[in-house]
């Protein structure tokens, strides 16, 4: 794969990863990125970063206790320390000789395989293959359903599609998410509250 990696998977499993990485103090892996991992069989898989996690260790929970840290060890323990950085990847689907699938990849990668963000042409490519079912994935079960989650998804992409795109994309996803919660009018009816907040139906 092309591209910068942004981390190394630590543990997988059918549904998602765990990868890590350094701390950089000028770009990390954000919430609501899409990523792309190389799995077997010649199989690239497609997920969401669903969290991101900042490590501590003993001498931070000491530093944390004082009443006054000095600015100057605060950045020694930025720039100098390696400060580990985890985050979780929901798996939406992979594919497989140019052929995409919104279906959850046959095999998990392997551990310490690298973790790189997909390219605009490549979020464009998978999201618009088929009628959104990867959002399933995301919103799959209501006790940890992540409505910022989604929101920050629909947020990306509308920055990302072009204006011929951009409705399309909006109407198709959210008949989609209405479709999935249809019998569950208090979780859609929450799910679209926060979809307002990013001003997507109002752009």
């Amino acid at each position: 794969m092309n591209g910068n990696k942004i981390g190394y998977v630590l543990n997988a499993d059918a549904l998602g990863c765990t990868a890590g990485c350094r701390m950089n103090q000028t770009s990390n892996p954000g919430f609501g990125e899409m990523v792309k991992i190389a799995a077997q069989s010649g199989q690239t898989i497609f997920g969401i970063i669903a969290n991101v996690h900042i490590m501590d260790d003993g001498l931070v929970r000491q530093l944390a206790t004082t009443s006054d840290i000095n600015d100057q060890v605060i950045h020694d323990n930025r720039d100098n320390r390696i400060i580990p950085l985890e985050f979780s990847v929901i798996f939406l689907g992979f594919s497989h000789q140019q052929r995409t699938s919104h279906l959850l990849p046959p095999n998990p990668p392997l551990s310490l395989e690298s973790v790189y963000p997909c390219t605009n042409e490549e979020i464009i490519a998978f999201t618009t293959a088929g009628n959104g079912g990867y959002l399933r994935y995301m919103v799959g079960k209501k006790e940890v359903i992540n409505f910022d989650l989604v929101a920050a998804h629909f947020r990306n992409m509308c920055n990302l599609l072009t204006d011929d795109m951009r409705g399309a994309w909006i109407e198709k996803t959210t008949r989609h998410l209405v479709h999935l919660y249809r019998n569950d009018y208090n979780t859609l009816s929450e799910l679209l509250h926060t979809l307002t907040d990013t001003a997507v139906f109002t752009a």
